[in-house]
């Protein structure tokens, strides 16, 4: 029996998974009030806390499980994504993180941290939470460039922030309203381009996207 070549729609299902992954959040959010007895508009710092933690369990399995099964099944291992960024690439990606940022800041009225503070222990939990968060928008957009370079023949685009942009971005829309929704819809481009600038470093990429996602 050939070998099944690996194509564009291979790499298009991993970006779906990754974006798939958000959505354990709305499942854990339809059951865990049931299980603690309390409406989630109700929700003391520790349901909170419980929720942001099973949501990162939930997250990060769902990451390792990707990584495992796309070096494994479709031979793309993207932990050795390695290549070194130059410094006009960290000089665009710095630049980019500083707009996002800017854009953050005036969405929110103030600097985020500090609007979104209210005590210690929600600030750390909450703030975790981010970075598992994080992991996912870098699978998707990795996942999602990996199919854009495959499909078109052609690298240099943000293919992946695109479609961070068609999947995270609009249900953003389709959930928080047009504001909300076409401010993630812009910083989903910002973190493909973040990626691309880094060469596609994973390591560096997450970092970045991971600080601007934060910030």
């Amino acid at each position: 029996m050939a070998e099944k070549k690996i194509g564009a729609s291979d790499y298009l299902a991993l970006a779906l998974y990754a974006f798939a992954g958000f959505g354990l959040e709305v499942l854990l959010s339809m059951v865990l009030p049931s299980i603690l007895g309390v409406k989630s508009s109700e929700y003391t710092l520790l349901h909170q806390c419980i929720h942001w933690g099973i949501t990162c369990l939930l997250w990060g399995s769902m990451a390792v499980f990707l990584i495992r099964l796309s070096k494994r099944k479709y031979d793309f291992d993207m932990m050795q994504l390695n290549a070194e960024p130059d410094a006009k690439g960290w000089l665009f990606a710095v630049v980019v993180s500083v707009i996002a940022i800017a854009a953050t800041t005036i969405v929110w009225e103030g600097f985020k941290p500090v609007q979104e503070y209210k005590d210690a222990v929600r600030f750390v939990f909450q703030n975790i939470y981010y970075l598992f968060e994080a992991a996912l928008i870098l699978l998707t957009i990795a996942f999602g460039q990996k199919f854009g370079e495959t499909l078109f023949k052609r690298g240099g685009l943000p293919y992946g922030g695109i479609f961070l942009a068609l999947t995270w971005g609009l249900i953003h829309i389709l959930l928080q309203g047009g504001a909300t929704g076409v401010y993630a819809f812009f910083m989903s481009i910002l973190y493909g381009t973040i990626y691309i600038m880094l060469k596609k470093n994973v390591r560096y990429s997450y970092l970045v996207i991971a600080v601007v996602f934060v910030l």
